[in-house]
């Protein structure tokens, strides 16, 4: 027991003698730009990819640029009579602008628009459920067909993938150029050259004309032979294997669908009008009224 209590000490004492140190090393390695634009989530503000910055930057300066024009002429054109009157013009769009329900609007878009990329996240089918389950259904008996077991899992595994990879790229840019034709697949050997042949060259836009789907018929047809050759024993487990490959396409199904059925055009454009009309009414109601 004294041991342990000894041991336990000076493991404390060795964890208060590093953490200073380890700060040390760290504050040294904080770049430039982590020094000016803070780290961690303060940084998430600065970032131009994909950023609302980057979005929205010629609304803001078409924007900005407005307000300052119609400032300036209200201020310095326009008379004393046209100003009184330009005032009460801001004084009635600043009351008008708040009886807008922009709030409602745009917190029920965007609450409808992340739900839809949340569900469609969770919709993505993973292919380690169907590789788990090939584990322990095909195996074969020691010798030669053990080593054909293990090729009837690999290449049902990489047909899942290459139907995973046909799939979201047609919906994904990113994996679009990743693999922007069937010839970068064929190089990666996901897919052969023959294969190709029977898949086609995918360069449709399309995800239905696609034929994504054939690598996942090919699959079964595989494990199809495999049973009949021995090396699927387990009547329930094919079963269960067979709808967990229907899953995995429904899964790929249920997300390209996602994609070519977005939210409906009208209430996008009931959004888009709202916050344009709100926007046009400030560009006049938010102005700074001369104190008489």
């Amino acid at each position: 027991m004294f041991h342990m209590e000894f041991m336990k000490k000076i493991c404390s004492k060795v964890k208060e003698m590093e953490q200073p140190e380890m700060s040390k090393v760290m504050a040294g390695k904080l770049s430039l730009a982590d020094k000016l634009l803070g780290s961690g989530e303060s940084r998430v503000m600065f970032r131009w990819r994909s950023s609302l910055w980057k979005l929205l930057w010629q609304e803001l300066l078409a924007y900005t640029a407005s307000f300052m024009m119609i400032s300036l002429v209200y201020r310095y054109i326009l008379t004393t009579d046209q100003q009184m009157e330009a005032e009460k013009l801001i004084r009635w769009c600043r009351h008008q602008s708040t009886g807008l329900p922009i709030t409602f609007l745009l917190g029920f878009y965007v609450s409808l628009v992340v739900k839809r990329w949340w569900e469609q996240y969770c919709k993505l089918p993973w292919p380690d459920t169907i590789a788990i389950f090939l584990k322990g259904l095909v195996v074969g008996p020691p010798g030669e067909k053990r080593v054909m077991a293990r090729v009837v899992r690999r290449t049902i595994i990489r047909y899942c993938i290459l139907a995973y990879i046909l799939c979201i790229r047609q919906l994904s840019v990113r994996l679009k150029k990743r693999f922007p034709t069937m010839h970068e697949l064929i190089k990666t050997g996901i897919v052969r050259a023959d294969e190709m042949v029977r898949i086609g060259d995918e360069e449709s836009v399309n995800v239905f004309a696609s034929n994504w789907w054939m690598p996942l018929k090919w699959a079964i047809e595989i494990l199809q032979k495999a049973q009949r050759d021995g090396l699927v024993t387990n009547a329930p487990g094919y079963s269960h294997m067979l709808g967990r490959i229907s899953e995995y396409r429904a899964g790929l199904s249920e997300v390209a669908t996602y994609v070519h059925l977005p939210v409906p055009l009208v209430y996008t454009q009931v959004v888009h009008l709202a916050v344009y009309v709100y926007f046009a009414v400030s560009l006049i109601g938010e102005q700074w009224v001369i104190w008489r």
